[in-house]
């Protein structure tokens, strides 16, 4: 990205964003909410337009290629993602019907439901990304009867089967249990052991969330990026205390970023302490 900006109206979304992400690189976007990091994934997308600037992805420059055919190298995980009965206007992206075997093949096809017959390799490769993801004990049960954890990690091997060059992971763990995230973030953690080896956005506002080797870190706040760089270059307490607006103190332990936070009122200033 150089120099990306998005307006709407009177409103800066995006504002002068400068960054860059090499190839199997993993990268941490984090920022409070509405900051703009979810915008900044639809821009990758091709879902909205900057006003200005100029975004590359995958050696594409958008605007002058089709992003439809970009789209296909590129796999995106969302913890809003629906599951349930497919209708007109259901919106679910996985029919909760199918079986987990079933619902990863989906993903050859681009479809919620019906799809083409998979090939045997296909379903093979399928039934070896579920126990990637630690559900190779689930590979005959309906979605409908998998715990919420467990169909966000199905999702997640849907998104996979297809060996995307791009993985955007949009806040995946949300709304997940302790047991459940932490299962998830562990099968995210492989994607960097995957061959061949994907780019990987993740983008959340939990510090804990971003893996210890991450190649980099960005840091949001009203639609700019204030830090980027190693993470223990950019996860500080003073870093992620301007970012959030309260007093963060980080930790790292465990081959993780923990931080604690002093909470005060909306009208109490932050101490500078």
């Amino acid at each position: 990205m150089e120099d990306v900006r998005l307006r709407r109206g009177d409103t800066l979304i995006l504002d002068g964003l400068n960054a860059r992400i090499n190839a199997g690189e993993t990268v941490a976007l984090l920022g409070a909410n509405g900051c703009g990091k979810t915008t900044l994934s639809r821009v990758l997308l091709g879902q909205m337009w900057p006003t200005d600037g100029r975004v590359q992805v995958l050696g594409k420059t958008l605007g002058r290629t089709d992003v439809r055919a970009l789209r296909r190298r590129i796999s995106v995980v969302n913890g809003a993602t629906s599951i349930g009965p497919v209708g007109v206007s259901s919106g679910a992206i996985v029919d909760a019907r199918l079986d987990a075997v079933a619902a990863v093949c989906t993903g050859y096809f681009a479809t919620v439901g019906r799809y083409d017959r998979p090939t045997d390799a296909q379903r093979a490769a399928a039934v070896d990304l579920l126990r990637v993801v630690g559900l190779g004990h689930r590979l005959e049960h309906r979605l409908s009867s998998l715990s919420t954890g467990e169909q966000r990690r199905a999702v997640l091997a849907r998104a996979l089967v297809t060996e995307p060059e791009l993985v955007i992971l949009d806040e995946p763990t949300a709304g997940l249990d302790l047991p459940g995230r932490e299962r998830l973030l562990a099968a995210l953690a492989d994607l960097r052991n995957a061959r061949p080896r994907p780019t990987v956005l993740l983008i959340t506002h939990h510090v804990e969330e971003i893996p210890g080797d991450a190649d980099g870190v960005w840091l949001m706040r009203s639609g700019r990026l204030t830090h980027a760089g190693p993470p223990a270059d950019v996860l500080t307490s003073e870093a992620l205390s301007t970012t959030f607006g309260c007093d963060v103190r980080v930790t790292f332990e465990h081959g993780r970023y923990w931080v604690q936070v002093a909470a005060t009122p909306w009208d109490r200033p932050r101490s500078r302490d």
